[in-house]
């Protein structure tokens, strides 16, 4: 996560939320102080990211990382799955607004320590996603593929069983970004960081996960990860 584009948003949230520092430090469970630490950029706060999100009505994607919609809902409700819900159907005509793409829904990304398989082995499902979101991004909806997160090293901002899209395009590092990547044959999606020497740090959310130091020819990025989708408990 880069911390000063991280605080940017906070102080961005914050700023549209109404709420004092002191209504928000309540709501996040710390004191005034350490909000006005957060709000200055002179805090780490990764501790404390779902509860933040939630006291200013904010997707934690978006805060953590900058992508997505701002507002908690408007990614969820981005997407639609065809198959999972009676009323949908392969014969359902697209919305306006609507593209489909593929969703590689047997296939799963580790969050953890890896999933071996084969990321083309597509089984003809779809998920739909909007149009104007993905105009917003840049994204094409050629080069992007949906599939499924599991474990608990990307926790708290990507949960075990979330999807995910990967726009296949963009497979340049940008220090801090997440992306899919195949490390000896195990599907990862994980923070990267250029290092020197053609080295590569790979992080992970959870504080649980040690970072790994790897040579970028030990991976194959797969793409940059810029939508993600889950269900609360």
């Amino acid at each position: 996560m880069e911390q000063s584009n991280f605080n940017e948003r906070v102080k961005l949230a914050f700023k549209m939320s109404g709420l004092s520092q002191h209504q928000l430090a309540e709501k996040v469970g710390i004191s005034q102080p350490a909000i006005q630490k957060i709000l200055s950029g002179r805090s780490n706060s990764s501790r404390k990211l779902v509860e933040i999100a939630n006291a200013l009505d904010v997707d934690l994607f978006w805060l953590t990382t900058g992508s997505g919609e701002m507002k908690k809902g408007n990614i969820n409700s981005n997407a639609k799955i065809l198959g999972t819900i009676d009323d949908w159907d392969s014969n359902t005509p697209l919305d306006d607004d609507e593209v489909e793409v593929p969703f590689y829904k047997d296939i799963r990304l580790s969050a953890g320590n890896g999933f071996a398989d084969d990321i083309e082995d597509y089984n003809g499902c779809k998920l739909r996603l909007s149009k104007s979101t993905m105009r917003r991004y840049g994204i094409d909806k050629n080069c992007t593929v949906c599939l499924t997160v599991y474990g608990d090293s990307m926790e708290p901002v990507f949960r075990d069983g979330a999807t995910v899209a990967i726009d296949r395009a963009d497979r340049h590092i940008r220090d801090g970004k997440i992306y899919a990547i195949n490390h000896d044959g195990l599907l990862r999606i994980k923070i990267l960081e250029k290092l020197p020497g053609n080295q590569i740090k790979i992080k992970s959310y959870n504080s649980g996960y040690d970072d790994e130091i790897v040579l970028q020819d030990e991976i194959t990025i797969l793409g940059r990860v810029w939508w993600q989708s889950s269900i609360l408990d």
